[in-house]
């Protein structure tokens, strides 16, 4: 389990984003990285929400740039199941 995404539908106009991760995940600069990758990926992929909502992601274990390609596409995944909730 690399990271769980919890969500709730809000009545706002746009979707809200957050990451926590946990100082156990690694240094600073890891745990910045992380976040980094997934608020850039909820910039570029916001679109496939088709209703707003409210994101927040906790970070289980890190993430490297060998295996960012891999969290990525789960993360999107992800996004894509909740129009189906």
């Amino acid at each position: 389990m690399i990271f769980f995404l919890y969500f709730l539908k809000n009545s706002r106009p746009t979707s809200r984003f957050a990451v926590s991760v946990n100082r156990k995940i690694g240094n600073s600069v890891q745990r910045n990285f992380i976040k980094r990758k997934m608020k850039e990926w909820f910039r570029m992929n916001s679109h496939l929400l088709a209703d707003p909502h409210d994101l927040w992601v906790s970070m289980k274990s890190r993430f490297d740039r060998c295996q960012a390609a891999q969290v990525e596409r789960l993360f999107i995944e992800a996004l894509v199941k909740i129009n189906y909730r």
